[in-house]
């Protein structure tokens, strides 16, 4: 393999500074794979909980944009209209 050879003392630093900064810290390609799966599972699980929630969403939802009542004023379920008829 030939040499190569450096203008300045600068150019021979960086090169040597490079090649240490290589072999310092090899690139892993298995923390990027982890990071995306865990990525991928917290956002999973923020839709589950959006979706399982939805009813407590829109109620806040309409809260923040004044499309609704304020909740001290809104009637609750009474306990037969909650439940299906036996």
């Amino acid at each position: 393999m030939k040499k190569k050879r450096f203008k300045t003392q600068e150019e021979f630093h960086s090169e040597i500074e490079r090649q240490w900064l290589k072999t310092a810290r090899p690139e892993s390609k298995v923390s990027g794979a982890i990071n995306t799966i865990i990525l991928v599972v917290v956002l999973a699980a923020l839709l589950v909980t959006a979706y399982l929630n939805r009813a407590r969403i829109g109620t806040l939802w309409q809260q923040m944009t004044g499309k609704a009542p304020p909740l001290w004023l809104m009637p609750e379920k009474a306990i037969r209209d909650s439940h299906p008829t036996r």
